[in-house]
């Protein structure tokens, strides 16, 4: 995915993110994302190649960035693993036109994320992108964590689910 594809992801990331105080690029050429979110957003940024484990400590990072080539399970928990609670993964995919053509449909992406994250947001480019940018679903999705938060609504509206009794309910 060239830098460019930024353009999709950063609308989206200043959605949810007045500034974000540590994130990572994953799977870019060089250092240049990194630089563009930086400048975007501030705080922190780092580059890494799409290894199959990403060699940072557990709960480091507030935003990860993945490059769609770079998207599979095993990123995605990755991702999972190095995100704070509520941390949010944004990527950008091809949309999959047809039975064999590359790339993930909607449910696919559901299916890729729904482990460890939910879905916040996926978008499609608007239809006169559609010549010039290809079909692409750019998607966002927080961190689960239902174990750390009681019931309730975020502050964002998003209603987050657990099983598990709070103290105030006991």
């Amino acid at each position: 995915m060239p830098v460019s594809a930024l353009e999709t992801i950063l609308p989206e990331i200043a959605h949810r993110y007045r500034r974000v105080r540590s994130g990572l690029t994953v799977g870019f050429d060089g250092e240049t994302a990194a630089q563009t979110l930086r400048d975007f957003r501030g705080g922190v940024w780092m580059a890494s190649e799409a290894d199959r484990e990403l060699p940072f400590d557990d709960a480091q990072f507030e935003v990860v960035v993945v490059a769609s080539a770079s998207v599979s399970r095993e990123m995605v928990r990755e991702a999972n693993r190095i995100l704070v609670s509520g941390g949010c993964m944004f990527f950008t995919v091809d949309e999959k036109r047809g039975g064999e053509a590359p790339g993930y449909t909607a449910p696919e992406i559901y299916r890729l994320v729904r482990e460890g994250f939910d879905i916040l947001a996926v978008h499609r480019p608007k239809w006169w992108y559609f010549g010039l940018k290809g079909h692409t679903l750019t998607v966002c999705a927080r961190k689960k964590a239902w174990r750390e938060r009681a019931r309730g609504v975020f502050g964002d509206g998003a209603y987050l689910f657990t099983p598990f009794r709070t103290k105030n309910e006991r």
